[in-house]
């Protein structure tokens, strides 16, 4: 099959289906509402064809197998139906998906065109979403090739006008009938794989996800039903979904001690910053004449009536901030004209800003304020850049990155810099982007990669490049990139500004780590000194 020929016909395709997309945008109105749901039933059975020939050429392009060994590439060509590990990885950065939704597509062509043929053809002819065929995949994890097959021939005549609510239980229903011992056998197997997630949502929330067995679930899913009913009773604003959650963390938190660990970055200004120009406005209110005033001159209390007509006209006048309202310049309130602030030399004001807590999400200003009330502290130093507030860095001349700058490129990534990986940096390696020793061991050329990306990358298809700000992009060999972001942007050690200036970390730890020693001065050329990383 000719590679171009291919290539020319999927862009003669999205040329017709854009063409017909922009005129049902601009001419659709003419459609009635039966006739407009009927052209998109018939635009599916395009979406599915299509998820078909997608899922089809992800399968033949994962059964290439390639492994490192010492210095060079192996490549095994495996029957259809094997995945390598590295195929999501290569669909999501070819497809710009995330590397979840490249596995399940990847997936879905390797089992059907291997283990569901009739399944297969009818995606193919687009009389079956991919979604259900995802279904009868699911519902068929544990059987061998043979149990599938049968499964197929018995499943497939039926599929293409079953409700696709059915289509999972119809299917588990098959598969216990054909291959019962195997289901049996699975269904043990997964009992072990139960867990527990966590990841970041809204800012301010975290999203749980929990594996369990049904009869565990069942017995908690009671406990937390039951106290909710209670706090329900104690406090009726309280929502059917917001009791569930308290129920579950107080469940969750039963006799547990719990010690927490915070890192926050505070500014703190070494120099008097300029003062802002604020439009004033001034007025007239005349003074009590009976008011008395000290005399700057002699110390002595004068009555402001006994002063010459023109001084008290002068003691009369006040400038205020200009606040403009609806109705005009507005009066200063008492808080507007005396504001609080933290140091008057300096201008510097108190402020207790959120954090991004890695895997959790966003923690918001009043919760950190709470924190910072309640739990034991422990200030440790990290150097600034004056001008943009990131972070400055650390450099060595050895391969292995000592354990402060792999805390710091650990911050800055927060993941994986693979595209659309979301592994926690903490469990990657610290790789080279340009191999050492032609690129040196510094935070600007080090990036997090998971095991699995870092062997990808190894590979060479795709290049990565990081870039001064801590952004990564990766360049196939066409000059197709893709661009990662870095959880936090830190300063490049060999071309930043000196940093001028100091921030001081707030950290409550479960167990506190020894200070950091304070930094040393800078020698000439050198803005780079040994500090622990405080995200930002």
């Amino acid at each position: 099959m000719d590679r171009g020929d291919v290539s020319s016909r999927i862009a003669a395709l999205r040329g017709d289906a854009v063409a017909l997309a922009r005129d049902l945008a601009e001419h659709g109105r003419g459609l009635d509402p039966r006739e407009a749901f009927e052209v998109a039933g018939e635009l599916q059975g395009l979406v599915n064809a299509a998820e078909g020939a997608q899922a089809v050429a992800a399968a033949y392009g994962a059964r290439f197998e390639s492994r490192m060994v010492s210095d060079r590439v192996i490549e095994r060509t495996h029957p259809v139906g094997f995945v390598d590990g590295m195929a999501p990885s290569m669909l999501a950065m070819e497809a710009g998906v995330t590397e979840g939704v490249a596995g399940r597509k990847v997936r879905l062509g390797a089992k059907l065109s291997a283990r569901f043929p009739q399944v297969l053809e009818l995606v193919l002819e687009g009389e079956v979403a991919a979604v259900t065929a995802h279904k009868v995949l699911d519902a068929c994890a544990g059987l061998d090739r043979d149990a599938c097959r049968r499964v197929d021939a018995s499943l497939a005549p039926r599929l293409a006008a079953m409700d696709p609510a059915r289509v999972s239980s119809e299917t588990r229903r098959i598969a216990a009938r054909v291959a019962a011992d195997q289901v049996a056998e699975h269904a043990a197997k997964t009992r072990k794989v139960r867990t527990v997630e966590v990841c970041p949502s809204e800012d301010g929330l975290t999203e749980w996800f929990a594996l369990l067995p049904t009869a565990t679930s069942k017995a908690a899913w009671s406990a937390v039903e039951s106290l909710a009913a209670e706090y329900r009773d104690v406090d009726d604003t309280l929502t059917v979904p917001e009791s569930r959650a308290d129920a579950f963390g107080d469940l969750l938190l039963r006799n547990v001690t719990v010690n927490a660990q915070v890192t926050l970055g505070v500014p703190v200004v070494t120099a008097a910053p300029d003062p802002a120009v604020v439009p004033t406005v001034r007025t007239f209110s005349p003074r009590d004449p009976d008011e008395t005033i000290i005399d700057a001159t002699t110390g002595e209390e004068v009555r402001i009536g006994d002063l010459p007509a023109d001084t008290q006209e002068d003691l009369g006048w006040h400038d205020f901030a200009d606040y403009e309202c609806a109705d005009g310049p507005g009066v200063p309130t008492a808080v507007e004209m005396a504001p609080i602030r933290v140091g008057a030399d300096t201008g510097a004001t108190a402020l207790v800003s959120g954090v991004q807590l890695p895997g959790l999400g966003w923690v918001d200003a009043t919760t950190v304020a709470g924190i910072l009330s309640t739990l034991p502290l422990q200030v440790a130093r990290a150097v600034l850049n004056a001008d943009t507030g990131t972070l400055a860095s650390i450099t060595t001349d050895a391969y292995r990155p000592p354990a402060r700058m792999r805390q710091l490129v650990t911050t800055r990534d927060g993941t994986c810099r693979m595209y659309g990986c979301t592994r926690p940096a903490e469990r990657c390696d610290l790789d080279h982007v340009r191999p050492w020793p032609t690129g040196p061991t510094t935070p600007s050329n080090l990036a997090g990669l998971c095991r699995r990306h870092h062997r990808l990358k190894q590979q060479g298809h795709w290049r990565p490049t990081l870039h001064p700000d801590g952004t990564m992009s990766w360049t196939d060999p066409s000059g197709r990139t893709r661009t990662t972001e870095p959880a936090h942007r830190t300063v490049p050690d060999s071309s930043s500004p000196t940093p001028r200036t100091a921030a001081p970390a707030a950290t409550a730890p479960a167990a506190p780590p020894p200070a950091a020693p304070p930094p040393a001065a800078p020698s000439p050329g050198d803005h780079s000194w040994d500090e622990v990383p405080i995200p930002f």
